[in-house]
């Protein structure tokens, strides 16, 4: 028989909108540059998600704070739903840029990316109150996210936020962060993770979104991934190397082309295996 495991299975939510932005309606937003810049919209502040497919399959929820994508509402009205499925709730904090998605690197110092972190903490933390609930786990958000892998001073000022907000609050790494030692140092409650929906190179990061090949192509191939990680403890790169990884959590974005199948093929695969769906507080 095969030996039982469990890994944390989730999704990135609240990226939209009830009320209109800076203000500014969604349609008007779509359709209208910034002025000078000639900045527009990011398409995926509107593009069509699988939310409610995967809230079947997945154990854990990252919700957007406001600063990239989100608003009072969307966490208001997400929340409650998340707590029927016994969803475990994290925060999905980014460098301010509802134009850019969240997309590009901000220059601040470190002690305004502690200020960052805090507010948006504090924003999410707001909400769940009313529920009687309290964040989780905290995972970043695009440049962000790469930033606190790569940038001892970002992920200082990450842990400064967590340490003064909740120390027990999970934080979700990169599998193979250059940061991850230093996480691990803080004595914060530290999970990897690996994307479910994405590719690896050969130096085990994520392909950019640029490139063609940035996404797997498939629900079997994504699958595939999550179990190879799990029982045999390397991705498969681009190039076609093997890259050792281990990871805890694995995450199915639900803008990705064909993310329910993904999501399906995923949970049944990990059945199949004998891995079972648990929430990271559970596992680490």
């Amino acid at each position: 028989m095969m030996e039982a495991q469990a890994v944390d299975l989730s999704t990135e939510l609240a990226e939209g909108f009830v009320l209109p932005p800076a203000g500014i309606p969604v349609d008007v937003l779509q359709h209208t540059a910034l002025p000078e810049t000639g900045a527009r919209f990011h398409p995926r502040q509107t593009m069509t998600r699988a939310d409610d497919a995967l809230l079947s399959v997945i154990s854990s929820a990252y919700l957007a704070c406001g600063l990239h994508s989100g608003d009072p509402l969307v966490l208001h009205r997400l929340v409650p739903n998340l707590l029927e499925r016994n969803i475990q709730i994290g925060a999905h904090p980014s460098y301010p840029g509802l134009f850019n998605f969240g997309q590009d690197h901000v220059m601040m110092t470190p002690a305004e990316l502690t200020s960052v972190f805090l507010y948006q903490l504090g924003a999410l933390d707001g909400v769940l109150r009313d529920f009687g609930q309290r964040i989780r786990t905290v995972k970043c958000h695009g440049a962000l996210y790469y930033d606190v892998a790569t940038k001892e001073w970002a992920c200082a000022a990450m842990i400064e936020a967590i340490r003064a907000f909740d120390p027990e609050i999970i934080v979700v790494s990169p599998a193979r962060a250059q940061t991850l030692k230093q996480l691990q140092a803080s004595k914060l409650r530290v999970t990897r993770e690996c994307y479910a929906d994405r590719r690896y190179d050969s130096a085990g990061a994520i392909v950019d979104r640029s490139q063609p090949n940035a996404l797997l192509d498939g629900a079997e191939e994504a699958a595939a991934q999550i179990v190879n990680v799990v029982r045999n403890k390397y991705v498969v790169a681009e190039d076609g190397a093997r890259v050792p990884m281990q990871a805890d959590t694995f995450c199915l974005h639900s803008d990705t082309p064909g993310a329910a199948e993904m999501g399906k093929a995923v949970a049944a695969a990990l059945k199949a295996e004998n891995i079972a769906i648990k929430p990271a507080a559970g596992i680490i």
